[in-house]
């Protein structure tokens, strides 16, 4: 055989079998005509024709390494289901972690698995199935190849699982009309799975990737692929109405200003109507329509929307002289969010769903609204129009919100190019808009490296040209890695007239620069650590108006890690220069002058072992801060006692000693104390009540909220929501505070209906 000959076949076969492996990655469940029943069994014959799927890989502790537990999967699906089904060895089955039941339970606290599906192959967004032995469900969208994770995702689809002398095997059963998809021939869609192994802190995953990539268990790009036929499913049509029934005692002052009197209000009024009996009615009854315009978009349409069961905002003791940005707990904003979200730098927005109904830590009641959102050969599209009442006790006007979002995805890895526009109006005033206009880019080099843009404008009728100083420019470059080198490069530049007012800014009028370089090295050896890491930081702040430096940054932080999930970081000697352009109150007594301070503060965080059924974290900080000497620390526990009670305690304090000349009187010592403590009872998977207690002495008051939910089946929830808030150091006050300064109770029950 000639030399030719030789290196030819040789090349030849060397591609054949690449290809062998790529085509691996394509993956055809097997299409069945009769229905799986959902016990988590896997005894029909349907199962034994699926090809299973076994070639995990350890992603966690030591990415890269073989499973010690052996994990096999299979895929059926007919005309309205995709059934998914995993066999889940272990060869000590008496030893599998189970606690919980509920609905959105807590993830990585005990035995589970999961199912990954990118339903338009974009390579950048999913949406995800978990479950666990106990048949708890938790659902969520990701978005941004991994970077981020909607967990307040509601969908519909089950999960049964059942232990036996092997392990434990579940079923998954998806509705083709809960996903969304390209309706073609042949629809190929990306999937990944993975496994937890909770008593060994292991996590498994399917398929292999590289072990050094970051957001291993959520890497969209790493899909592997599979394919149906012929996928023809009706569009869903979901209406979902709701009653409220509410209670309010609270107390206000008097005219005379002398003391509080109390008042009963059964049934909230919204003032839709002049008679009382009639607005009772409609202020506490709504619909929401979800209606499949096509099988890729989605239109959501509300009226009255109502968010009484959502949850309370977390009491924060905020030490910076930045506003804080608050989580969106609302459902209906939370659906679907990624498909409007436009972020860029170091936080900012242009749309911030908490900008509407909410205003100056007042409840604005929501009109109607209509949502669209969905995703066609690549182009992802979200539009919302929103429009609230005015509240005349408030002196808040009426508003119309609207916003429009789009993302083209390109390549294989999520990268993408888009824009977005928001207009917020006074309909009372139409003179009174604001307007924002972005566009952004973000491309993916590889599966670590990630460079883009964002450019962004803002319009009020107070701005006469195009360009007044109403710009935002952000330029980023960044690598991450679960191992190795990361980098990381941003720059922004904000005018002073730049002004969101349907999204978020800290700060105007100034540029700013920051450098981020960092290694993670594992620790090889068959002890317990796994990696050391170190990281630094370079900040640079100043006002473009006038050139001063506002802020200077740096810092050096080393950390390692352990199998377990420990974990410990160290800041040694972070700097800080910083100049406040105007006093900074503190509280009633102590006000921090304008001027340019220097400061030194060293930090460490501990966090211990997720293996087991309770985790604590423990954070210490001292050094300067404005003048004075600062030392904060901050403690968390959580304890799992058993599959139906959980409790978790959260401690923060803060002291400062400032000079005297800080105080207007001849304390000058700031002192802050926040606890807060949550109880979770699940007594089934369709029965939980959760507890949150707040105090912070800032406030002088306690805070709790009791949330019963009964979910007999998906879409149908019935509420119980009470909240107080007790004055702590009521007789200070004049004329004295009362012992219970508010208290609700309120009852909501909502059912869906599939048209």
């Amino acid at each position: 055989m000639s030399l030719f000959l030789k290196v030819f076949t040789s090349f030849t076969f060397f591609y054949f079998i690449l290809f062998s492996l790529n085509a691996q990655q394509r993956y055809t469940p097997v299409r069945i005509t009769s229905t799986i029943k959902l016990d988590g069994k896997l005894d029909e014959s349907e199962w034994q024709q699926a090809i299973p799927l076994d070639a995990f890989m350890v992603t966690d502790p030591v990415a890269g390494g073989k499973p010690t537990e052996r994990t096999e999967v299979r895929m059926l699906y007919n005309d309205e289901y995709l059934y998914i089904g995993f066999h889940c060895y272990d060869s000590e089955p008496d030893k599998i972690v189970r606690f919980f039941m509920d609905r959105d339970f807590e993830l990585g606290k005990d035995d589970g698995i999961s199912v990954q599906l990118d339903s338009y192959n974009d390579k950048s967004t999913a949406v995800i199935f978990i479950t666990n032995t106990l048949n708890g469900r938790f659902d969520s969208e990701i978005s941004s190849n991994g970077g981020n994770m909607n967990n307040d995702y509601n969908n519909f689809w089950d999960a049964k699982s059942k232990i036996d002398s092997t392990g434990y095997t579940t079923e998954f059963k998806i509705p083709f009309s809960s996903l969304r998809f390209e309706q073609k021939e042949k629809v190929v869609m990306g999937f990944r799975f993975a496994r937890l192994i909770k008593r060994k802190n292991e996590l498994c995953t399917y398929p292999r990737c590289d072990s050094t990539l970051q957001d291993m268990w959520n890497n969209v790009s790493q899909s592997a692929e599979l394919e149906f036929t012929n996928l023809k499913t009706k569009k869903p049509i979901y209406l979902t109405p709701y009653v409220i029934g509410n209670f309010n005692h609270q107390y206000d002052l008097n005219s005379e200003g002398t003391e509080y009197l109390a008042s009963n209000t059964f049934f909230l009024r919204k003032h839709f109507s002049e008679n009382e009996t009639i607005d009772k009615i409609l202020s506490n009854a709504g619909v929401d329509l979800k209606y499949g315009l096509t099988k890729n978009f989605t239109m959501n349409f509300t009226v009255n929307t109502d968010f009484a069961q959502a949850e309370v905002d977390n009491r924060i003791i905020n030490l910076s002289k930045y506003a804080v940005n608050l989580p969106e707990k609302r459902n209906f904003f939370l659906e679907s969010k990624n498909y409007l979200s436009y972020q860029v730098g170091y936080g900012t927005q242009l749309f911030n769903s908490r900008k509407i109904g909410l205003q100056d830590g007042s409840a604005v009641p929501i009109l109607a609204g209509v949502r669209i959102t969905g995703n066609q050969n690549g182009l992802a599209i979200g539009a919302l129009n929103m429009q609230t009442t005015d509240v005349k006790s408030e002196n808040i006007p009426a508003e119309n919100f609207s916003a429009v979002r789009f993302r083209k995805f390109y390549g294989k890895r999520g990268s993408f190019y888009g824009g977005i526009f928001t207009n917020r109006i006074s309909t009372n005033n139409s003179s009174v808009s604001n307007r924002s206009i972005g566009v952004d880019l973000v491309h993916a080099f590889n599966d670590k490296w990630k460079a883009g843009f964002g450019v962004a404008t803002t319009h009020e009728k107070s701005i006469s040209k195009t360009l007044d100083n109403n710009q935002f420019i952000n330029l980023f470059a960044f690598k991450n890695a679960n191992e190795g080198f990361t980098h990381g490069f941003n720059f922004e530049y904000v005018g002073k007239n730049f002004n969101p007012a349907m999204g978020f800014i800290a700060e105007q009028d100034y540029g700013f620069i920051a450098l981020s370089n960092g290694k993670r090295t594992r620790i090889n050896g068959t002890g317990n650590l796994n990696f050391f890491n170190i990281n630094t930081e370079l900040d640079y702040r100043w006002k473009l108006g006038t050139g001063l430096t506002e802020t200077k940054f740096a810092n050096f932080k080393p950390g390692i890690t352990w199998k377990k999930g420990s974990s410990i970081d160290v800041t040694f000697a972070s700097y800080k220069e910083d100049r406040l352009f105007e006093n900074w109150q503190l509280n009633d007594h102590i006000t921090v002058p304008l001027g340019y301070y220097h400061m030194f503060t060293n930090d460490i965080n501990l966090y211990y072992d997720q293996s087991k059924s309770y985790t604590a974290g423990l954070y210490f900080m001292v050094g300067d801060f404005y003048g004075g000497r600062i030392f904060n620390t901050s403690a968390s526990i959580n304890y799992i006692i058993n599959r139906y009670f959980r409790i978790g305690i959260n401690y923060d304090y803060n002291t400062i000693n400032f000079p005297k000349s800080f105080s207007d009187n001849s304390n000058s010592v700031y002192q802050s104390n926040l606890v807060s403590g949550n109880l979770l009872l699940t007594m089934s998977s369709k029965f939980s009540v959760k507890l949150l207690t707040q105090y912070d002495d800032n406030s002088n008051s306690f805070s709790g909220n009791f949330r019963l939910r009964y979910n007999p089946q998906e879409g149908t929830d019935l509420y119980i929501v009470y909240n107080s808030s007790v004055n702590t150091n009521r007789l200070e006050a004049k004329p004295a505070l009362p012992l219970i300064d508010s208290q609700t109770i309120i009852i909501k029950y909502s059912i869906t209906f599939g048209l």
